[in-house]
């Protein structure tokens, strides 16, 4: 019987799995809620992990699954990652070890870095900059998270585009934020803003760079202005003689951030991903884990 190998990107906003066979050939895909234990309840996170493994494996017997492993927005939270991983063996009904790694791990993968040693800039939900060596980090920027930080990052243009709308609700960006969150007034804006989970910010993101390029000045700056964080970001934690991979959906997206972004760090020459980084985790899950001093 093949055996089977299982990748999952699990991030602040979505969780995404992979199912590849041994010759990488694809398999099967699933989707779920995000999975960054940081600020939710450890239940939410492997329930939202088995619901994208589930729908990645469909009919096959999780069993036949000989390799796995997760890259997990949020790793440092975790005050028990091996314990982490044997619970999330249990809830993903597999015989085999999980491996459990940051996600920044699968991310460089994607960029191609076979070697595993250079930059990654993940900028989805939130933001965080590693220089990594394997699995051992060497450097790392941001990674805070929305109270302290996430300067770039969906949540950020977020936040940004509440605060525009709320001083002014009439102009194109604050018409569109207030139409999605069904706010009629400032007041009643607030109340959305702070009457829900912080992370919902990030889905107005795509509204601040849809005007952006569209030409709307005030989204302009304030896409700009993200671009300009993750660039300081990047070369602050960057060298110049190794591979930076740019991930997540706010630094890859056309448009004007990663346009904005691309031309701050064209001297890095940074690479956009070739492949996802569920994919990448299950090509990582075939090979025997690399050990680094």
């Amino acid at each position: 019987m093949t055996t089977l190998h299982l990748g999952v990107d699990a991030g602040g906003s979505h969780t995404r799995a992979v199912l590849l066979d041994p010759a990488g050939a694809l398999l099967g895909r699933g989707g779920g809620g995000g999975a960054n234990p940081a600020g939710q309840d450890p239940a939410d996170t492997l329930g939202h992990l088995a619901a994208a493994v589930s729908a990645a494996l469909g009919p096959r017997d999780p069993a036949r699954v000989a390799a796995c492993l997760i890259g997990l927005a949020g790793y440092r939270a975790l005050p028990d990652p091996d314990g982490f991983a044997r619970r999330a063996r249990a809830a993903l009904g597999l015989h085999c070890p999980v491996r459990l790694v940051p996600d920044t791990v699968p991310a460089l993968a994607a960029g191609g870095v076979a070697d595993g040693r250079g930059t990654v800039l993940i900028a989805g939900t939130g933001t965080i900059c590693v220089r990594l060596d394997g699995t051992r980090t060497l450097a790392r920027g941001g990674g805070l998270g929305w109270l302290l930080g996430d300067e770039g990052g969906g949540f950020w243009l977020g936040r940004e585009a509440v605060r525009v709308a709320h001083a002014d609700p009439d102009g194109p960006l604050g018409t569109a934020v207030r139409a999605h969150c069904g706010a009629d007034t400032p007041d009643r804006l607030l109340r959305w803003a702070y009457g829900g989970p912080p992370r919902r910010l990030a889905d107005l993101a795509p509204l601040v760079t849809g005007l952006a390029g569209d030409g709307d000045a005030t989204a302009l700056v304030i896409a700009r202005t993200a671009a300009d964080h993750l660039a300081a970001l990047a070369r602050a934690t960057a060298v110049p003689a190794e591979p930076l991979v740019l991930a997540g959906s706010v630094a890859t997206s056309p448009g004007p951030v990663r346009e904005h972004l691309l031309h701050r760090l064209a001297d890095l020459a940074p690479r956009l991903p070739a492949t996802d980084a569920a994919t990448a985790a299950a090509l990582l899950a075939g090979r025997p884990a690399r050990r680094t001093p």
